[in-house]
């Protein structure tokens, strides 16, 4: 059988990682600018896109320049296209959008460079090393012995609900049980800022820098329990970027008998994504073993349904590539 030609294994593992660590910049007061023809008030940048506010609405994968408007600065031109965009929970009628922007890294850090001298920005440090899963219902825990609620949870980092800010980078213990586990551990805060949909509360991000296996734990019982889920939105634009690189890497490759290249490039991108990620593989074996004890998965899946390996890149997939194209990819018997 001819051997498909495929990139390096590096390079699946600093694809798959580039779609967990960005690092954004809070602008305080927005940006404004233009998208689209219409003005926006830019709320944050990064070196990989930006947020922001706007009145009328675009579309998924709509493209447009991006202008930004900065004081001490001529006009900025950004070319950008829209990954996700939601209703403005903090003003009805509006919207909030994110874009992924395409400009020589030289260009952000001039601008970013330009607006923390002028003391507009905050840094948020996004881990995306770990997955996070949202919490529902919050968990109950304490932040140096005050209550909080936990909204979301990785091995590495939690955000918090609290009564009042809390100072960028101060250190405290978070607690908190999941049945009769007790979890204890030390913490610094990235962020803190207010909720929009309630400005008497707080959110604030933290990151965790000890006791992942624990952490994982607790996540495993509460995912047990139904009380945690992956962060659909994060994974959603995670998929998006695997498929759009398995699109770009296709061009390059050999073809192989039976498998279309861009689906044996996307299969492949994910089992490396899962290999990097434990956080996220323990989520999908669950789901795989689950699929694996349903009689039904023998109709609807045959070619891998004795094989948790193989049906896991099926769901996460969301069940989009046939079954006997993940098996001849896996190279089962």
């Amino acid at each position: 059988m001819p051997v498909l030609y495929l990139p390096s294994l590096r390079m699946y593992e600093a694809a798959a990682r580039s779609l967990r660590t960005a690092e954004r910049f809070l602008i305080a007061p927005a940006l404004n600018g233009r998208f689209a023809s219409s003005p926006v008030l830019v709320s944050d940048i990064s070196v990989k896109g930006a947020r922001f506010r706007h009145a009328q609405p675009v579309e998924m994968g709509q493209k447009s320049l991006l202008q930004v408007a900065i004081e001490g600065l001529p006009p900025t031109n950004f070319e950008a296209v829209v990954v996700w965009t939601k209703p403005d929970p903090a003003a009805a009628g509006r919207f909030v959008t994110g874009v992924r922007t395409y400009v020589e890294p030289n260009v952000i850090e001039g601008v970013l460079a330009h607006l923390q001298g002028m003391k507009r920005t905050t840094r948020i440090e996004e881990l995306r090393s770990t997955d996070r899963f949202d919490i529902a219902p919050v968990l109950e825990a304490t932040w140096n012995r005050e209550h909080t609620m936990i909204e979301n949870l990785s091995a590495r980092g939690a955000r918090i609900e609290t009564s009042r800010p809390l100072a960028s980078s101060s250190t405290g213990t978070l607690s908190f049980a999941v049945g009769q586990l007790s979890v204890s551990v030390n913490a610094a805060v990235a962020w803190s800022s207010m909720k929009s949909v309630n400005p008497s509360t707080y959110r604030s991000g933290l990151i965790i820098d000890e006791k992942p296996e624990l952490l994982r734990l607790a996540i495993g019982h509460l995912c047990e329990a139904g009380a945690a889920i992956l962060d659909t939105h994060s994974l959603s634009l995670k998929l998006k970027v695997i498929r759009a690189r398995a699109r770009q890497l296709a061009s390059h490759a050999n073809e192989m008998p039976g498998v279309p290249t861009e689906q044996y490039l996307l299969i492949q991108c994910v089992r490396e994504e899962l290999r990097l990620n434990p956080d996220e593989a323990m989520h999908w074996y669950r789901r795989a073993r689950l699929t694996i004890a349903d009689p039904a998965t023998r109709t609807a899946a045959p070619a891998i349904a004795d094989h948790p390996d193989a049906l896991a890149v099926w769901e996460y997939l969301d069940r989009s590539i046939d079954p006997s194209i993940i098996g001849r990819t896996f190279e089962l018997p």
